[in-house]
């Protein structure tokens, strides 16, 4: 289990110092828990499709119709991939022994409830039991928009001669944002574990002698209108897992010559022997100095992945030599020590 919760990476070091003090920066990347917490007793997964999909404008014509078309086709495929998307990644995660595509429920079952755009919990309760899953993920809704654009240009082709020449043009810029929200269903608690919304956008380009035939010359322009979608899926499944946070702490690099070798040490990576150099300084008779020396032994430790020594460390720094930049960092290494405690509860099933 240490190996998940005091995961340190170094990530960079910045050289020059903060302002005019006496400190200098450094990036660490930590490993932080799933912004959405599971219960145990959930193990048995049902994938809901909420959303709707959108009426084909009967009174669109030519180019406008054109997109309208593919908006609602992508409405069905996007919307399919998404979901296979978010199955594919729970299937991977342990931590579940089922998970279902529930695509037999009748769309009336899902309806929304005047002022409520939740299922109702009678209805969770229902599907929970009649398919013998314990939560729902649902995909509230996916929506699809298409702003179209037009200028004018100049493009190469062939003339009659097969000589190539410029002529005019028409650039077609199609900026499709795809937008979809889900929503995680516990009814054991009548909770709604987890509420978000994705955005992505698609940006696709072509040329023609007019705006049909530059739609025309969009290459792939479906596949990765897919595939976008397939990803947001796959986006919300990992949503579930720990992830890697890059933080800033700092240390402190002057005050005396001791301090001044250990950060040159630092530099070149080499944190076990900067730290000879402080703790030659931790009895200095300088309060100050010392403090400054318990310090840096707390970003140490902390490095090294023991967050309790870090804290005795910068305990000290305060409480006996009152530095005051320990007591931030007090706070931040106690909210870490939390924040293992709700990893270590994720990563151990």
């Amino acid at each position: 289990m240490r190996k998940f919760c005091t995961q340190f990476f170094l990530l960079g070091l910045l050289a020059s110092f903060v302002g005019c003090g006496s400190t200098k920066e450094i990036v660490l990347q930590t490993l932080e828990p799933s912004p959405v917490h599971i219960s145990q007793k959930i193990k048995r997964i049902g994938i809901v499709n909420r959303s709707i999909l959108p009426a084909l404008e009967e009174d669109e014509i030519g180019l406008n119709r054109m997109v309208a078309a593919e908006e609602q086709w992508l409405s069905e495929k996007g919307r399919n991939a998404a979901l296979t998307g978010l199955f594919n990644e729970l299937l991977k995660d342990n931590r579940f022994e089922t998970v279902k595509i529930l695509d037999s429920i009748p769309q009336e079952i899902l309806h929304f409830e005047m002022g409520n755009d939740s299922i109702s919990w009678t209805t969770v309760e229902s599907i929970c039991n009649t398919y013998d899953v314990d939560a729902i993920f649902s995909m509230a809704f996916f929506d699809t928009e298409t702003k179209v654009s037009i200028k004018k240009t100049s493009m190469i082709q062939p003339n009659l001669m097969r000589v190539k020449v410029k002529v005019p043009a028409q650039e077609l810029t199609l900026e499709t944002l795809i937008e979809n929200g889900w929503k995680i269903y516990y009814p054991n608690s009548k909770e709604i574990i987890d509420e978000i919304v994705f955005n992505d956008q698609v940006i696709s380009k072509g040329k023609g002698t007019n705006p049909i035939e530059a739609y025309k010359a969009i290459e792939d322009r479906k596949e990765t209108l897919v595939e976008q979608s397939k990803a947001s899926g796959s986006n919300y499944g990992q949503r579930l897992l720990p992830f890697e946070n890059s933080v800033e702490r700092s240390y402190f690099a002057r005050g005396t010559t001791n301090f001044e070798q250990a950060s040159v040490l630092v530099e070149n990576g080499d944190w076990q022997g900067a730290s000879q150099f402080w703790q030659k300084e931790l009895d200095n008779a300088n309060s100050k100095i010392a403090g400054r020396a318990c310090y840096n032994m707390a970003v140490l430790n902390e490095i090294n992945g023991d967050l309790t020594a870090a804290m005795d460390w910068a305990s000290k720094s305060y409480k006996v030599h009152e530095i005051k930049d320990a007591t931030k960092y007090l706070d931040i290494l106690e909210y870490r020590l939390f924040q293992n405690q709700i990893l270590e509860q994720q990563v151990s099933r």
